[in-house]
């Protein structure tokens, strides 16, 4: 029983095609966040415009492998965006700080900044969904779809 080529499935204790593809679009797309970031001045706002890159690769990458491109892309776009989240951590924990602090209730710190992280990466994860439309789209317009697999 042989696997090998990139329609056979995971091996054991190694990732789906989703998430590699997921991994690919999201890493790429990381130090193009950074980048944009850093030529804009490092001003207090931060754009996630460049995880539509990393959208892009992932859903190219599901279309042509017959992997779920609604997933990669998504995921790319979580991932990518962990750049960005890394450098608003700060800001995020003081306004989660700051609203405990005006519910006189120090302990919803966590809590808050649990669901203000969640926020921002939601948010990252919708540049990714448009970037793996597109990638899926630009696939299909290529004619580089590979046919599934028929399994015996």
């Amino acid at each position: 029983m042989s696997r090998s080529g990139p329609d056979s499935g995971p091996l054991p204790g190694s990732l789906s095609r989703t998430w590699q593809y997921a991994l690919v679009g999201g890493v790429i797309s990381m130090p193009l966040t950074l980048a944009a970031y850093w030529s804009s001045g490092a001003s207090d706002s931060f754009s996630f415009n460049m995880v539509v890159v990393g959208g892009v690769v992932a859903g190219f990458l599901a279309r042509r492998y017959s992997a779920d491109v609604s997933a990669a892309s998504l995921r790319a776009g979580v991932i990518g965006g962990l750049a960005g989240y890394v450098w608003m951590a700060p800001g995020i924990l003081a306004t989660a700080e700051s609203f405990a602090e005006a519910w006189s209730f120090a302990p919803a710190t966590g809590l808050l900044f649990a669901v203000f992280s969640a926020v921002v990466l939601c948010i990252a994860a919708i540049p990714g969904l448009i970037g793996g439309v597109v990638g899926a789209w630009i696939c299909g317009v290529l004619g580089r779809e590979s046919p599934p697999t028929a399994s015996a």
